[in-house]
């Protein structure tokens, strides 16, 4: 009876595992997805107009079945997707064709020359992708957490098709920001509410991290992250949010001087809503704003583009992106600046293809194009077992 019951209890499990797997196991329905083969191919960006990143949260991955999708839409508008183990806050770096994606155990290098590297160790979050330009290589920063000695860590790689190199920043990162000369950090001591603006100096096989200035907080405000680190011939620039109460909050500009190091707070906006405290937050603060023509513009949660004359210090909402939420709801919203344009990913419920990329100019606040993409929120439906939020867009045509 004993040996009844055990084979019994052993097909209902069986059973479940089958289930499992076919229902929960696989990530995201086959029909949508790209194979190693398919972006292993020379050609495979050419026909590829835009790429979204998305990915579960950390906290998700503790059974190591966390995953992040690249989807990728091409020429016709229509949505494919790649999948990779998970990597929340996961970023793109596109340079001349070349795309690198990373995800918590490697870092692939998409275009003519494909190559692939994998991690000694895994990563569970990342900081920001980009591409240095006077070094003619890929950044990748990754926020891997408290070490062993009760310091930080903040992985380092970086490289091309030729090597990656990895190393260390031993700082929590709250800003950051990737120019053609250079990266930048905005380093936070929590304990001692200290904020630092740092340059992240490269060598052959490691990084240096050089202090630039701590920021003046004579009223220890505490601030919150609104955007990139960047940077002109003359100036940084960073947006970061300080808490007046908790439903307030003023948006102010910090601009240094890369020779003196004085320090401007500008402010370019107060808000303050009971019912919706983070409707002003933007989409992605990694990607909210923009230097072109010695003009910062800032695009924000409720879709204001507000506007830093860089020459004459005018602040200016320059116009509104149509039908922007103000609810501070998220359905993956992202943004993409590329010259005088900038690029949304947008939601709308009622459509049947209900995302799309909106450009605007940026000069006339004008809606230039609209682009469907189809497929996506099937793709997104299709995931099974989790939940994967947006973390990147990058427009590649």
């Amino acid at each position: 009876m004993k040996k009844v019951i055990l084979t019994f209890a052993l097909i209902i499990l069986i059973g479940a595992l089958v289930v499992y797997n076919l229902f929960w196991g696989q990530s995201i329905d086959a029909s949508y997805s790209l194979e190693k083969e398919d972006i292993q191919n020379k050609n495979f960006l050419e026909d590829k107009k835009a790429v979204l990143y998305f990915s579960t949260t950390a906290d998700q991955d503790m059974d190591d079945k966390g995953i992040s999708l690249a989807v990728f839409l091409n020429d016709k508008g229509e949505a494919d997707v790649y999948q990779m183990k998970g990597l929340e806050l996961g970023s793109l770096s596109v340079h001349s064709r070349e795309l690198m994606l990373t995800d918590k155990n490697s870092v692939r290098l998409i275009g003519k020359n494909y190559k692939e590297f994998k991690m000694k160790k895994p990563q569970y979050t990342g900081e920001r992708a980009g591409y240095l330009k006077s070094k003619n290589f890929h950044v990748t920063i990754f926020n891997t957490g408290v070490n062993k000695n009760g310091g930080y860590d903040s992985n380092v790689w970086f490289g091309n098709n030729s090597g990656i190199q990895t190393a260390n920043i031993p700082h929590y990162i709250l800003a950051s920001g990737i120019t053609d000369n250079e990266v930048l950090i905005l380093t936070q001591d929590t304990e001692q509410n200290l904020y630092k603006l740092r340059n992240v100096m490269f060598t052959e096989n490691n990084v240096n991290v050089q202090d630039l200035v701590t920021l003046e907080n004579k009223t220890n405000s505490e601030f919150s992250v609104r955007s990139p680190i960047m940077s002109d011939a003359e100036f940084y620039y960073f947006i970061l949010s300080e808490f007046v109460n908790d439903t307030s909050e003023n948006t102010i500009l910090f601009r240094v001087h890369k020779k003196t190091l004085k320090q401007e707070k500008i402010l370019l906006a107060s808000f303050s809503n009971k019912k919706h405290p983070t409707a002003a937050i933007p989409y992605n603060v990694k990607n909210s704003a923009h230097l072109n023509n010695q003009v910062l513009y800032y695009l924000n949660g409720l879709g204001e583009i507000i506007t830093f004359d860089t020459q004459t210090s005018k602040v200016k909402t320059s116009f509104t992106i149509k039908n922007a939420t103000q609810d501070g709801v998220r359905h993956n919203e992202e943004i993409f600046f590329n010259r005088e344009h900038v690029y949304v990913v947008r939601y709308a419920e009622e459509m049947k293809e209900k995302y799309f990329i909106e450009n605007y100019s940026l000069i006339t606040g004008e809606r230039i194009k609209t682009i469907k993409i189809n497929g996506l929120n099937e793709i997104l439906k299709s995931v099974k077992g989790k939940s994967i939020y947006s973390y990147d867009f990058k427009m590649l045509k």
